[in-house]
């Protein structure tokens, strides 16, 4: 393995030997596309495009997240610039451990998930540049080793294709099961993601999911919310009133953030307990609250749930 660590060296040292101010600029522009995205995606879809792909993208993702991270602490597998490697190579700083990379893996997921809603091999042609720049952004910045990049890309792989031959007939046996039997599964989701609980990034996903996947469920049997119900909007209307729920829902997010860093003091006991409280709250803003507040505050019309 130190064999295989030690060609990574010298294949990044080589990588940066044409770095400049402004090939680095754009490599750490292209490197925050592949995190952001993460959370940033599925709401807007959620909320202005379809609820359903909204959910299925979130889950898909978050799941992918949880393995990527799980991965980490299981293998705990070094960095580049880590000590006893070449501190020297790092432009940035990460945490964890390197492999595999999370960059790669949940752009993968995530890009073309998207793409396969498209439908035109053009999509899939600029998903597959995407990540590929984006794994090379992770190898430029000296944060990774090629060959985290191609585990996160194979592990990515794997999860597609579990997403493409399985998630049609886990939602058909949800369907048939209803309600309840829908909550039980978020439920049990979410239970399983931290019944290993290495470190603290692992309640994200977990959280995430519990709030999301329930306040689906509780949408569709209550609110009603559909993310096309517009009635009488269409046109310069219609994209003023999608862009006023995006403000309104990112809004009360970080709003939610801000909140539960103030209320709860940092030093305190259960800091996990709390972590696993605000992302669930975040999940469950997305998928049922701010549905909610937008029929309430006539962004969206209900429809008979």
């Amino acid at each position: 393995m130190e064999s295989v660590l030690q060609w990574g060296l010298d294949f990044i040292r080589i990588v940066q030997s044409i770095a400049n101010p402004w090939l680095t600029f754009f490599m750490k522009l292209i490197t925050s596309i592949g995190r952001e995205p993460v959370y940033l995606a599925f709401p807007v879809i959620y909320w202005c495009i379809d609820e359903k792909k909204g959910l299925c993208l979130g889950l898909a993702v978050f799941i992918s997240m949880w393995i990527n991270i799980s991965f980490k602490y299981l293998l705990n597998q070094p960095r580049p610039f880590f000590e006893g490697y070449d501190p020297s190579l790092a432009m940035i700083g990460e945490k964890l451990g390197g492999l595999p990379s999370g960059h790669a893996q949940n752009t993968l997921v995530l890009l073309f998930i998207i793409a396969s809603w498209l439908k035109k091999k053009l999509y899939y042609v600029c998903a597959a540049f995407l990540c590929l720049l984006i794994g090379f952004s992770r190898i430029y910045l000296g944060v990774h080793f090629p060959t985290d990049v191609l585990a996160g890309w194979i592990l990515g792989g794997i999860i597609l294709c579990g997403y493409f031959l399985l998630g049609k007939k886990i939602e058909e046996l949800l369907v048939r099961g209803g309600f309840r039997a829908a909550m039980i599964a978020a439920a049990a989701l979410s239970f399983i993601m931290i019944l290993y609980l290495p470190g603290r990034e692992l309640l994200l996903p977990g959280g995430i999911i519990l709030g999301l996947g329930t306040g689906y469920c509780l949408n569709k049997r209550y609110i009603g919310f559909s993310s096309n119900a517009l009635s009488g909007r269409s046109g310069f209307l219609r994209n003023i009133t999608l862009s006023v729920r995006i403000v309104v829902g990112y809004g009360v997010c970080l709003l939610i953030y801000l909140s539960f860093n103030k209320l709860i003091p940092q030093n305190i006991e259960n800091q996990n307990l709390y972590g696993f409280i605000l992302t669930s709250a975040a999940g469950f803003w997305v998928s049922a609250a701010a549905p909610w507040v937008f029929i309430k505050l006539r962004l969206a019309d209900a429809k008979a749930a």
